[in-house]
């Protein structure tokens, strides 16, 4: 069976440090995916993506599984994006104009501080055909997204993958006291 490299699990949260030249410091993000559901032809996760810095605003998007594509509505770095075709395999490449992308490796060990991963699908986007940067980015098989370097010439930015567990139990809620 081929690694499962975006895992769409219910109750999984996956939290990031990120750093970016649009800010100071590092920004913590949480990514957790709220519910997966088995549709006609897919998969679908609700996710809850929280990114904290100064201030914290959530945003809710989805994860899609279909036999041709993963892809995210949205994201941390970048909006929505075709992550990877399916199933993946070294040297499949396809464009998100004005993007180009391919899958590089299939064997790639990253370490970051979640851990050492290896077997890791790594992959190279070139924004705008290369004129603009490019990012890199490793899946980890069982895991998922695990670190990514983006360097858009005006913009850098780096994501790494620090822990993952479950999704924290939602506060109860408060009650008017008569």
């Amino acid at each position: 069976m081929a690694a499962e490299y975006f895992p769409l699990k219910k109750d999984v949260r996956l939290e990031y440090r990120y750093k970016s030249s649009e800010f100071d410091g590092a920004a913590k993000v949480f990514v957790d995916f709220l519910s997966v559901a088995k549709k006609p032809g897919k998969t679908v996760a609700q996710v809850r993506m929280t990114f904290e810095l100064r201030d914290t605003h959530t945003d809710n998007y989805s994860v899609t599984r279909d036999p041709k594509w993963l892809t995210a509505a949205d994201g941390i770095v970048v909006g929505g994006r075709k992550e990877f075709p399916l199933p993946p395999r070294k040297g499949a490449q396809w464009e998100e104009s004005p993007d180009s992308s391919e899958i590089v490796s299939l064997t790639d060990k990253v370490s970051v501080k979640a851990g050492k991963f290896k077997n890791c699908m790594k992959i190279v986007t070139k924004l705008d055909g290369g004129r603009s940067g490019r990012s890199v980015r490793y899946y980890a098989p069982g895991v998922g997204y695990v670190f990514e370097e983006y360097d858009g010439g005006d913009k850098v930015c780096e994501m790494e993958l620090v822990a993952v567990g479950k999704v924290p139990p939602a506060p109860p809620s408060k009650k008017k006291s008569e």
